[in-house]
């Protein structure tokens, strides 16, 4: 058809009309040579670009395979690293566990030792006193003797002038004579002796009763042993005396001796279960309906820790694992009375002035606060308590270990130069008891509060001065402290007024030392010469508190209608 336009174009005969149509046919026919022509190379360009996406889809195919593999592998790598981890985490527990369990056994270790060489000494003197009195006793023997032998001479030679004939008889009635006079005095001796060891002891309960009756806080000092870390001097600056009521203390400053009284002074030999034995009838009246409070005090490193909670399931328990025994074992008793008891546990401590619970895994949202119910009684607000078995002993003693240590691992401590686990905060093990009695109705609510104060100290021993958090915890500890001492204070003074809102301390305690309730003061004190004077301020505020007059204790007992 071009060809034909192009032969019909070059017809000379054509009308101008015509040749003008043709020529417009003509720019069509070349637009669209031009419309096809781009339209060719705009299909080439498209068969070159669905190449290129299919060269590139394969290439990606191709690398979508690579990542599935890598991913799959990345999955399995991932896998086996949870895997590891997972194992990582048990064994960093178990090894915390043990670390734990270590640390137990090496402080078991430790005080173990220290009191078995505190009884090597007890014992040591002990024999040199044994062998000095009898030294002694042995030459008042002699002497004795001699002075008998000497008047049986003198009336032997009397007798002999007097009968000649019967010398010999008359000597030998004279010996036997005396041999019996001695062997009287001896008895004598011994039950003089023996009287006056009975009424030592009546005047010891007679003591303790006046002390009950007149609502005196009771105060036992102890004494601990020497440890590896105090070095190589054991010369202790305390003296304990054998009627273990009395001590002398040195005074490095002043090369001058104090003597002081308390109502209990336990020497550095005196094992727990002694120790325990002393306040085992205290402990006893939180079952009778009584609120009893028991808190240790004493200088950082003196042994509070350890005579309040112990170490071990053995010999080195504290006072809080055989206190808690002591009740269940009691309860247990007291079913075959009808009696029925409840048992709940609750462990706090106060650091920085504020009130942690140490029986739960992380922070509550909000603070534990100290309220007072419609009795005028005093109680922390959402403190978690935990019950305790009392129809089996053994189950009730492992959930107190459970408790123990829960709260061991939550409780704040630090290391100082005066104390390698030194405690930066004061704790307090509450056990609430309520024993109902279905035969006669009788309902008693007793408590029973054991508290381990954190230890004071100074700075230039401690040395925490460098440390910020480390010299606010000393500050807040040494303040709650004084604000302790000053509640004695008014209480020795008989003021109006006493400070008890002054510190968390005092005011968690208000009831126990308001006259409500019985309060016995542990004192512990280091025997190492440089802590003499720690240890003398510790004796002198506990003489100030011995005198504190808090009245006769309320049981809490009530009667119900069966």
């Amino acid at each position: 058809e071009l060809k034909r336009y192009r032969l019909e174009a070059k017809k000379p005969s054509a009308a101008a009309t015509r040749g003008a149509n043709d020529a417009s046919r003509w720019d069509r026919l070349c637009e669209n040579d031009r419309v096809v022509s781009e339209m060719k190379d705009n299909l080439r360009a498209a068969h070159d670009e669905i190449q290129t996406l299919r060269l590139t889809l394969v290439s990606t195919e191709k690398e979508l395979h690579g990542t599935t593999i890598e991913l799959k592998t990345l999955i399995r790598e991932y896998d086996q690293l949870q895997i590891e981890y997972d194992e990582m985490a048990a064994s960093t527990s178990e090894n915390r566990d043990a670390e734990i369990k270590l640390e137990h056994l090496t402080t078991e270790h430790i005080a173990t030792s220290a009191q078995l060489n505190a009884v090597c000494q007890q014992l040591a003197d002990t024999k040199a006193r044994t062998e000095a009195d009898a030294k002694s006793k042995d030459e008042e023997h002699k002497k004795t003797v001699e002075e008998l032998q000497f008047q049986l001479s003198v009336a032997t030679t009397r007798a002999a002038s007097a009968n000649r004939n019967s010398g010999e008889e008359s000597e030998e009635d004279d010996q036997a004579v005396l041999q019996a006079r001695i062997e009287e005095k001896m008895r004598r001796i011994e039950e003089l002796e023996a009287a006056v060891f009975r009424g030592e002891e009546i005047r010891r309960q007679m003591h303790n009763r006046i002390q009950e009756l007149r609502g005196n806080i009771r105060v036992f000092v102890r004494t601990r042993p020497f440890l590896p870390g105090d070095g190589k001097n054991n010369e202790s600056a305390i003296e304990v005396m054998p009627d273990e009521e009395s001590l002398a203390i040195d005074d490095i400053r002043t090369s001058k001796t104090h003597n002081f009284n308390f109502d209990k002074v336990f020497p550095p030999s005196s094992g727990q279960d002694l120790v325990f034995q002393e306040v085992s009838d205290f402990v006893q009246s939180a079952l009778d309906g009584y609120h009893v409070c028991l808190f240790s005090y004493g200088q950082t490193g003196s042994g509070k820790t350890h005579t309040m909670q112990g170490s071990g399931n053995g010999a080195m328990r504290g006072i809080i694992p055989r206190a808690v025994e002591q009740v269940l074992r009691h309860a247990t008793l007291l079913q075959g009375r009808k009696w029925d008891f409840k048992l709940s546990a609750s462990f706090l401590e106060i650091y920085n002035e504020e009130l942690k619970d140490l029986l739960i895994g992380k922070a509550p949202k909000t603070k534990l606060a100290i309220k007072r119910s419609k009795d005028g009684k005093s109680f922390v607000d959402g403190l978690t308590e935990m019950q305790i078995d009392t129809t089996e002993t053994e189950i009730g003693m492992q959930q107190l270990e459970e408790i123990m240590a829960m709260a061991a691992r939550a409780r704040s401590v630090a290391s100082t130069k005066m104390n390698a686990q030194s405690s930066r905060s004061h704790s307090v093990f509450m056990l609430h008891l309520r024993g109902y009695n279905e035969e006669t109705g009788v309902e008693v609510h007793g408590a029973l509060n054991l508290c381990d104060l954190a230890g004071s100290e100074r700075l230039d021993r401690s040395q925490v001065g460098s440390d910020a958090k480390r010299l606010k915890e000393t500050q807040s500890i040494n303040k709650s402290l004084s604000c302790l001492g000053d509640v004695f204070n008014a209480l020795a003074q008989g003021a109006s007024h006493v400070p008890y809102r002054n510190s968390k301390l005092t005011y968690l305690l208000q009831d126990c030392l308001s006259g409500d309730g019985k309060a016995l003061m542990f004192v512990n004190l280091s025997p190492t010469t440089e802590s003499s004077n720690e240890s003398l301020c510790s004796l002198r505020f506990a003489q100030r508190v011995n005198q504190v007059e808090l009245g006769k204790a309320t049981k809490h007992i009530q009667y119900k209608s069966r």
